[in-house]
Parts: C-alpha cells; structure tokens; sequence
C-alpha cells in the first residue's frame, strides 16, 4: 500500500519500507530515502535539506538555493534532468518538466505496487522561456496543486497578455515615463525580461532579478539606465513621479494594487488547466494541495466523477 500524508510542511510518500518526502518547509527528521525539491521557491524548501543525506533537485534549483538562497548543499545533492530516471533499489523517482518557473519540476514516484505523480508547482501553458507541463497518464496517484482552483480563476491566453505587457511599454515610453513592471524575482524576473529584450526593448533590473538572471540566463551586464525596469514584488526601488508601477501576477494584494496598474500574469496554471490536468492524468485517487484545494477536489469529484479530495494528514491506499 501506499502511503501520502502532510508531513514537515511537505508531502511523504511511502511504500514498502521506503519513504520519500517532498518541498518540506520546515525542519524534519531526515530517515528518507531521498529529499525532492521542486523548485527554488521559499515556501517550497526549508534550509534544513542542506543536512538531508540525499536531496533531489534541478541543476537550476541547486544554482538557486547555492548562489542567491545561499544553503550550504554539499556531496548529498543529486543532480535531476527532466526524463531521466533515478533508480533506487525498489523504486525509482523520474522528473518531469513543471513548467512554473525555470527549474522545476514534477516527480513520479514508482513502486512496484503503484505510482505517485506529484506537480508541485506547475503551469501547463508555454511561456517564452519554458513548455508546459503535461500529464502522466495513468498514475494511481495524483498529487496536484491547487493555487488557483477555484472556477472564478481564468486567465487570458499567454500570448494575449504579451502583447499589452509589451502595448504598455510603448505607451508609457512614449508619454515620456518609466516603466516598473514588478513580479516575483525567480518566475516573472526571468519571462518578463526575456519578453522585453527579444521585442527589442532596452531594459535595468533591480537586485534580485538581476542577481536571477545571472544564474539562469547568464545575464553578466547590469544597466541602471532604461525607461523599463523588471523588479521583484514588492518593487524595491524609490517611488518617482515620472514612473507608472505595474504589478504581474496571477493574484493582486488588494490594498498594494489599488494605486497601480495590475497584469494578469501567472507562472500557475488557471482553475481550467488544473482540472484538464487532472482529468486527462486518468488517475484513480486525486489529492489536491495549496490554495483552494477543496474548491478544486469538490468540482473534479462532483463534476467528474473523479476520487479526488484535499490531501488528508494521514491515508492509506
């Protein structure tokens, strides 16, 4: 039987003797087989995996927690590529591409007794710098996210909302203003920049995203001086009254947006690319988590006749 719980902030999955935890968020007992990190997040980690015996992760989720988290990973980190297997003695952990930031990833956990898909993070659209996630078919378990999953979220195809990020810039640049398009460093950092210098905009970055794209872009050059600046969230720059400030993200903090421009950006998948998902993963048991997670089990079950429920404490299969 297998086994999925909460457990250290994470997800343990255990079978047969053998136990995997997954993004633990707060300090745990390390008698796992391995430790899977998703992607580099800070609500999907904790600095405790630096004392794991073995941890699980993306080169690029390994530069991020090394170089700008600033852990202390050392020899029992193993290196994870999307596709390729890591075999154990009775199990094996494959990695799959997520789609929510640069990095990430999905794991499926096979036993002989059974399979456990779990999504971390993920967003089944094609950005500019990354694929969509797609479904594994077939697993007896499914364990997926839930930040959106509830049905009021629907958002604007990519593509869409590309080209008013980009109409804003020009509109802006030509009332003679600058431009702060703010979102989350590691994610929107990335996209947003990539977007801009391939239309071929002139932009600056704050610390952050700079500090970002240098690991994942190779970015070596900083400029200060541009009508456009990529910042994180909040934006950690001086307030000037030639600057229109918009935030992109797939929520809005309702008192900080009131007084500025809000994009619907998100590196999440909407209330229908999580039931497309699910449905399409033909799994027999759905466990969902973060976010709306009973919305999102309540409609797959009801509307889909699927076996899907918030993730308990404790269950066994």
């Amino acid at each position: 039987m297998i086994s999925v719980i909460r457990r250290f902030g994470g997800i343990e999955v255990s079978c047969c003797g053998h136990s995997i935890l997954v993004d633990p968020t707060r300090r745990f007992i390390d008698n796992y087989d391995a430790v899977l990190i998703t992607h580099g997040h800070s609500d999907h980690y904790t600095s405790h995996v630096s004392k794991a015996r073995r941890v699980i992760m993306s080169g690029e989720t390994l530069r991020i927690l090394r170089e700008f988290r600033g852990l202390r990973l050392g020899a029992g980190v193993t290196v994870a590529y999307p596709n390729k297997p890591i075999i154990f003695d009775d199990f094996s952990v494959i990695p799959l591409n997520a789609g929510h930031v640069m990095g990430s990833l999905m794991y499926l956990i096979e036993f002989k007794h059974g399979s456990v898909l779990l999504t971390g993070d993920m967003n089944v659209e094609d950005s500019i710098i990354l694929k969509g996630a797609e479904p594994y078919p077939d697993v007896d378990i499914l364990v997926i996210e839930s930040t959106y999953g509830d049905p009021s979220f629907h958002f604007e195809p990519r593509d869409n909302v590309y080209n008013d990020i980009l109409d804003l810039a020009e509109r802006t640049i030509m009332k003679g203003l600058k431009l702060v398009l703010s979102g989350f460093a590691l994610g929107k950092g990335q996209e947003l920049y990539k977007l801009l210098i391939n239309n071929g905009f002139n932009v600056a970055m704050d610390k952050n995203v700079h500090s970002l794209n240098s690991i994942l872009l190779n970015i070596s050059t900083l400029h200060n001086d541009s009508d456009i600046i990529v910042a994180d969230i909040p934006p950690r720059i001086k307030s000037v009254n030639d600057s229109v400030i918009a935030l992109v993200t797939g929520g809005a903090p309702g008192g900080w947006i009131r007084k500025h421009v809000h994009i619907q950006l998100s590196s999440h998948s909407d209330f229908n690319g999580l039931v497309d998902f699910a449905v399409n993963s033909r799994a027999k048991r759905i466990y969902t988590i973060y976010g709306h997670s009973e919305k999102l089990a309540r409609h797959l079950r009801l509307e889909h006749g699927l076996n899907s429920y918030p993730i308990p404490n404790n269950t066994l299969i």
